[in-house]
């Protein structure tokens, strides 16, 4: 028989699939994927790296192909190399507050991390509701369908809603979206190629 604070626990996870998916993720070493934005200001494809305690690659696909951005938590610096593959050269060193390496809607690269996304729901969470929607396909491979929303007037910035697409089997977050107050989309974010705890070469983030 399981010990009641692990059956309360177990139980907590299955009625909350965002603390769910987050312990998940928590629990991982590090992971490799490819990210898609499209926004306002459209599309952004990169090839993104994550190792704890919260090393960070980005290699860029679009707008700016070639750029590379790195962030290590030991230095609490961006390095920056606008014109590619760093092969040995020192990059620009950054704040994560310049905004050369802010996205188009002004997200930070040592806040850029999946953990740190399913915390942001987390927080609309603690104002409003969640709601599981029917299970759907993507990509061939079923989904949890969540949606996380606040009452009206109570968003704590400028999203108000969250609509997540979860791995059925990993509980890691395949799509998601952000809207605003007027129900309009601000951003959706597809994840692809996920690969959990690479095996990253020791120049991965130290080049």
């Amino acid at each position: 028989m399981l010990p009641l604070v692990l059956v309360s626990m177990t139980a907590a996870a299955e009625d909350d699939p965002i603390a769910a998916s987050l312990a998940r993720v928590d629990a991982l070493e590090g992971y490799r994927l490819t990210l898609r934005s499209q926004g306002e200001r459209g599309e952004e494809i990169i090839h993104y790296s994550y190792r704890r305690p919260g090393y960070v690659r980005m290699d860029m696909e679009s707008p700016y192909r070639g750029a590379v951005m790195i962030y290590r938590p030991d230095s609490g610096k961006v390095q920056l190399w606008p014109f590619g593959s760093p092969g040995g050269r020192a990059g620009l060193s950054l704040r994560p507050t310049n905004r050369m390496v802010r996205s188009a809607r002004g997200h930070r690269v040592d806040q850029s991390d999946i953990g740190t996304l399913l915390r942001n729901v987390q927080r609309l969470q603690a104002h409003g509701s969640t709601r599981r929607l029917e299970p759907v396909a993507l990509d061939g491979q079923r989904m949890q369908h969540v949606v996380v929303e606040t009452e009206p007037g109570r968003a704590p910035g400028e999203v108000a809603r969250y609509e997540l697409w979860l791995d059925d089997e990993t509980l890691f977050p395949r799509r998601v979206a952000s809207y605003d107050r007027r129900g309009e989309r601000l951003e959706r974010v597809t994840l692809e190629n996920v690969s959990f705890d690479p095996a990253f070469s020791p120049s991965h983030f130290h080049p």
